[in-house]
């Protein structure tokens, strides 16, 4: 224990050299470990918090003693997203520039509060969210374009985040169609009851939260399996709830749309929806959360183009499948403007804001937050140190590593796909009618990865139907990763009870 009370605070170039290297080593040795590490640690809530005091300490601790804690206490208590055998959720990736750039960013302390508090920071995002855009092949008249001086770019925390910010000014705009008499403060009070938001019941949870936070009423249109063998909805649907909800005296407001559900990556139709924000009135965003970085592939411009041509704005996340680490979601709007009706805000204590042009924007305007990370340092380094060809190239290592396993589904007769899939999302079962068998399955695949230690998959349900959800991504992810799984499966669908 460190007896000596700390009296200097300074960032002191050859102490943070030291410790850094203390914490380089213990990262090293984390990574060479990761492959032979439990991917779950096997434990019961309490367990973490009761290796630790219930009150801070009082005298200092050294960084040594502090990663001994973190070797000792913590590292083993964590749920290894990196791991190559974590095939939960979604993936989670970083890179190498990615956490060098925390570094960096934590090195500088800076807090972007506006322009002026950090001039590099909101220029570097305004380059950063058009080099994006470009990249998923917006014309060079695009209004996503922060030089388009119309709508813009901004980096979210999740996309949790970004669609309650959406549905937020979502609800302010369609106050400002009906009661556009009303002062601008006026019209965040009016009441809300009568709007509604219309999504697929595969819309991720967070969309029915964002409306909720907005004060709206939700509309969840059943999904059906549509021509591309996935679950979605039509505009024929969208447009036959809200004739239901017009009779019954209430407004339609907004359209949640899904570009990669999150339970089957499942995509609604959205060409049905190209001319719905204006036939409708209504301001239509789209979820690309998970699938939309595949929208930077050549292969893909079509439909990356048609969700820019129908939506108000749109998201999709780089922590994801872009290998930019988290917290980056990337929130697109066509309107500033009705971001910044909402969420301007100032102070006499604030630097007086010059003329907006295209690279001073204060996103203070734009979002909930007013303190805002230098997270463009992150994004630029990541797209600058893989290129564009990088980040494609990753992505089709991916959907291939996804499609190898997708054929050996299709071919071995004893496995089904539960929906159809394109990217690197897997969802299968048991090729059985018995719905016990396939729990059997599934119970077994459990036992066999000793409840995730040795490899983590979550089952779902679509239909009352319980399937694999099997998440691929991953940079650490290898083909005998793939192989040790495929063997585990054909183990699990050989038990006894499959075959009584």
């Amino acid at each position: 224990m460190n007896t000596t009370a700390v009296s200097s605070f300074h960032l002191d170039p050859e102490t943070l050299q030291r410790e850094l290297k203390l914490v380089l080593d213990l990262s090293m040795a984390h990574l060479h470990e990761l492959r032979q590490s439990p991917v779950k640690p096997d434990l019961k809530p309490g367990a973490v918090a009761a290796a630790f005091p219930t009150e801070a300490p009082v005298v200092p601790r050294t960084m040594d003693e502090l990663l001994e804690i973190v070797k000792g206490h913590l590292l083993p208590a964590i749920t290894h997203w990196q791991h190559p055998r974590f095939f939960a959720y979604y993936p989670a990736t970083t890179s190498i520039p990615a956490i060098l750039s925390e570094l960096l960013i934590a090195f500088l302390g800076s807090v972007g509060l506006q322009w002026s508090a950090n001039p590099a920071a909101t220029e570097l995002e305004c380059v950063v969210m058009d080099w994006i855009m470009r990249m998923l092949h917006a014309p060079a008249d695009s209004p996503f374009l922060h030089q388009s001086k119309e709508g813009g770019g901004i980096i979210q925390n999740t996309a949790g985040e970004a669609m309650a910010v959406i549905m937020v000014a979502a609800r302010v705009h369609q106050h400002r169609k009906d009661h556009g008499e009303l002062s601008p403060e006026e019209l965040y009070w009016q009441d809300s009851s009568s709007l509604v938001v219309y999504m697929s019941d595969q819309t991720h949870f967070s969309g029915p939260k964002a409306v909720r936070v907005a004060g709206m009423r939700l509309h969840k249109i059943p999904a059906r399996k549509l021509a591309h063998g996935n679950y979605g909805i039509t505009a024929d649907d969208v447009k036959a709830a809200m004739a239901q909800d017009r009779a019954r005296g209430l407004t339609p407001c907004a359209v949640i749309l899904n570009y990669g559900s999150t339970n089957t990556s499942g995509t609604d139709d959205l060409e049905s929806f190209r001319d719905l924000r204006e036939t409708e009135n209504v301001w239509v965003h789209v979820d690309a959360a998970y699938a939309g970085a595949s929208l930077i592939l050549p292969e893909y411009k079509e439909r990356s183009r048609l969700i820019q041509d129908l939506a108000t704005s749109f998201n999709f996340n780089g922590s994801k499948w872009f290998l930019c680490g988290f917290d980056s979601a990337f929130l697109y709007i066509r309107d500033r403007q009705l971001l910044k009706a909402v969420y301007a805000a100032g102070d006499t204590f604030m630097a007086k804001a010059a003329e907006e042009e295209v690279y001073n924007p204060e996103f203070k305007d734009w979002s909930i937050p007013l303190g805002r990370r230098f997270r463009s340092l992150r994004i630029w380094m990541v797209l600058s140190y893989f290129g564009l060809e990088g980040l494609q190239n990753y992505l089709r290592q991916s959907i291939a590593q996804a499609d190898s396993f997708r054929k050996r589904i299709d071919e071995s007769g004893i496995f089904k796909q539960t929906v159809a899939t394109e990217w690197g999302l897997v969802c299968f079962q048991l090729n059985t009618d018995d719905s016990s068998k396939n729990e059997s399955f599934l119970q077994r695949l459990d036992e066999l990865s000793e409840h995730g230690k040795k490899f983590l998959v979550y089952p779902s349900q679509l239909n009352g139907e319980r399937f694999v959800r099997l998440a691929l991504g991953s940079v650490h992810s290898e083909s005998q990763d793939m192989e040790y799984l495929w063997d585990v499966c054909l183990k699990a669908a050989h038990h006894p009870l499959n075959h009584s």
